[in-house]
């Protein structure tokens, strides 16, 4: 069954997610955005919660990798258009780790699937860890059971004021992450960081290609700093397709490449990239808003977060 033809250009995609990450959250991240600014004076809130579980253990050589935890993160996004074709975003962000209780539910869904397991069956389940070692000492880790605020990102986008079917769009953006995370309790890097990117966009009948890349610098936390570790430069590519699958929802799936979190630590388990798969559909829920939800899971099983869960909903189209 074909889907219903459409008698106007609505973008609904793409799925403004980012890879939940312990480590990866206290760099800075460009959600998949539209090239579409805000009218000028015009608002858009967009709030999100995501759930993910992360595996990833290794050791060797001195070097000591161990994230075993499930994270809630809530997010809230305020844009608003200071010029035609340009716009300003505040990006805030909250995170709680723990023990969690999906790890048999994981282990199944991969033996469903075939995926590998990771060795998750070699250790207790629901157990929480996130730490980084070195030589024996703790380099960084990050407590669970705590509500913690992360940094903020402040992100000014150059874009298309208007878009029309067939047409190509472009838009430039460059942020500043500030330190309001705790770096002692590892949600925070303690410094101020930098990011650059380029998001292109086109619609050919009922879809949306999207496209985007960026460049980053995190400040090193001091504990990564003391044990001889840097955190590199961040980079990314990502692919979107949304398919309009009716007069009031869409099809979205993405990929989202992005480079290792550290190449100082010799171990597959964060020294890898990460290629995050999302599958969801966004639906409007009236004339000036819209929810949405997605399913996403790393394609390359090394480094990233195993299974995420994601619900949002934004104001102000």
């Amino acid at each position: 069954m074909a889907p219903p033809p459409q008698r106007e250009l609505v973008v609904r995609g793409p799925l403004p997610t980012r890879v939940q990450h312990p480590l990866a959250l206290v760099q800075p991240s460009f959600t998949p955005r539209s090239v579409r600014t805000q009218a000028d004076g015009a608002w858009r809130l967009e709030g999100e919660l995501g759930y993910s579980s992360i595996f990833e253990r290794s050791a060797r050589a001195g070097e000591r990798v161990a994230f075993d935890a499930e994270l809630l993160r809530a997010s809230l996004r305020m844009r608003r258009g200071v010029a035609r074709g340009v716009d300003l975003e505040l990006a805030l962000g909250g995170v709680y780790g723990s023990s969690g209780f999906l790890d048999q539910f994981i282990e199944e869904f991969h033996a469903f699937i075939g995926a590998p397991n990771q060795g998750r069956d070699r250790f207790p389940q629901d157990r929480f860890e996130a730490t980084v070692g070195i030589d024996g000492q703790s380099a960084w880790s990050w407590r669970d059971d705590r509500a913690q605020l992360g940094d903020t990102l402040v992100v000014l986008t150059v874009g298309e004021p208007e878009l029309a079917r067939e047409q190509w769009g472009n838009a430039w953006r460059v942020g500043l992450e500030l330190p309001t995370g705790d770096e002692d309790q590892g949600s925070g890097n303690g410094g101020v960081d930098w990011m650059l990117g380029w998001n292109g966009e086109i619609s050919v009948a009922a879809t949306t290609h999207f496209v985007g890349a960026s460049l980053g610098q995190a400040q090193t936390p001091s504990s990564l700093e003391r044990a001889g570790v840097d955190l590199p430069p961040r980079a990314s590519v990502f692919y979107g397709l949304e398919w309009r699958w009716g007069a009031s929802w869409s099809w979205v799936f993405q990929l989202d490449l992005q480079s290792p979190l550290l190449d100082d630590v010799s171990l597959q388990e964060i020294d890898q990239p990460i290629l995050d798969l999302g599958v969801g559909f966004v639906r409007d829920a009236g004339a000036n808003s819209r929810w949405w939800f997605s399913f996403h899971e790393d394609l390359l099983a090394d480094s990233g977060p195993d299974f995420a869960l994601f619900l949002g909903w934004m104001w102000g189209l």
